[in-house]
């Protein structure tokens, strides 16, 4: 049987990724004490099932980090990775496996219910976490003091959200009439859109809200209902993968909504932008994102080009890096492997030389990263393009969108 997680604790550690094998360098040369034993941290993402694009490109952020980081002076560290699959108790396998391996550190989950599964047992365990991306309130909401995430909650998405929305209208000197949301059937994220819709006062008029099961390959039927709504915006609350089943099937009802956007569904990533082409331009992802005019961003850009030529960097790839950072950041300063005291020092991260928006990395009391906020991509010429704030932005927003039969 294959083993559940791979341990890397060899003199040359090796990681699966997208069916290659990749040799880390997380040997002696990552470290000043060759002698000392590297830091073991667990990396529990979905590698398997109809979550493991997410997966991937957030293991891909593992990778830059075993790739930069040593360089950048962070100790010597092993990851073992586990598959945490599509479900909970998957999830729930996976972060045990870990715990038994004997990781001092764990960085995961992507998905907001496994996370909400696997910070409670770290929690119990003991064991240090650093949510790299999972956005559920509930998750720094119950008091834990080993729990930290990098990734903004859902409170913080949608609010920025409906502020760059505005933002876009301005810039623009358009705004649509009637706006529909698609979301998926477990609930999180829309509840905060309706809520946090009245205070907001948007320019636009909101349709019943859909919602869709993403397991499912035909989504023809809620796609339908979006169109009868009258929308000539749509906004998403989904992920990449079913994002672009919803824009195939707008395409071939022959409805045109003059904007698609989308609060972190990934709109932005390679995935969505080779899977539909032309109908990809256009699209605008309010996101976590880096700033493009970061020193560091330059760095891991740069390094993602020279690993994978042609890639360009994205949401999970930037989080995940963040975490791995911040974990391996508070190791350094604590000089110790006991879970207080890479607590402690969790909570007294205080990175200003990172990659995403805002001021640093910085936790409340909560263990929130309450530093981070969103940035407005819009997919121009073949890749997402930052086009807010303006202070970071790389190209001027374009809208209404132009018709499905009118882009070349």
């Amino acid at each position: 049987m294959k083993a559940a997680y791979r341990d890397t604790s060899r003199r040359r550690s090796l990681l699966q990724f997208g069916g290659a094998t990749v040799l880390l360098a997380a040997t002696g040369a990552l470290g000043r004490n060759r002698n000392a034993d590297p830091l073991r941290i667990g990396v529990a993402l979905p590698r398997s099932g109809y979550l493991k694009g997410a997966g991937d490109a957030c293991f891909e952020g593992v990778r830059l980090a075993a790739l930069l980081l040593p360089r950048l002076g962070f100790p010597r560290f092993e990851p073992l990775e586990a598959d945490t699959g599509e479900g909970l108790e998957s999830a729930r396998s996976a972060a045990l496996r870990l715990f038994d391996a004997g990781v001092s550190m764990l960085v995961g989950c992507f998905d907001s219910g496994q996370t909400e599964v696997v910070a409670a047992l770290a929690e119990e365990r003991r064991v240090p976490m650093v949510i790299n991306v999972g956005a559920a309130p509930s998750i720094t909401e119950q008091g834990y003091r080993y729990v930290f995430r990098v990734f903004p909650d859902a409170v913080r998405i949608v609010t920025d959200s409906y502020e760059l929305q505005k933002q876009l209208f301005a810039a623009t000197g358009w705004a649509p009439k009637r706006v529909v949301v698609m979301h998926i059937d477990n609930g999180r994220g829309i509840d905060l859109v309706d809520r946090l819709w009245p205070q907001n006062g948007m320019p636009y008029e909101k349709a019943p809200s859909i919602a869709y099961d993403p397991r499912e390959i035909d989504l023809s039927d809620a796609v339908e209902r979006a169109r009868d709504s009258g929308a000539d915006a749509l906004w998403t609350v989904s992920r990449a993968d079913d994002a672009i089943r919803i824009v195939r099937e707008a395409v071939r009802l022959k409805w045109e909504p003059r904007l698609v956007m989308s609060s972190n569904a990934g709109l932005h990533e390679r995935s969505f932008l080779e899977a539909l082409g032309r109908n990809a331009e256009y699209a605008v992802t309010f996101a976590p994102y880096y700033d493009p005019r970061k020193p560091l961003s330059v760095r891991l850009r740069a390094e993602l080009a020279r690993m994978r030529p042609g890639a360009e960097l994205g949401t999970l790839q930037v989080y995940s890096f963040e975490a791995m950072m911040v974990a391996l950041d508070a190791a350094r300063r604590a000089r110790s492997r006991e879970p207080d005291a890479l607590a402690s020092a969790l909570r007294a991260t205080d990175l200003r030389a990172n990659v995403s928006p805002g001021p640093g990395i910085r936790f409340d009391a909560k263990g929130q990263n309450r530093s981070v906020g969103l940035i407005a991509l819009q997919n121009l010429r073949g890749r997402g393009r930052v086009v807010l704030p303006k202070a970071s932005a790389e190209a001027d927003p374009v809208l209404p969108a132009p018709t499905w039969s009118e882009r070349s």
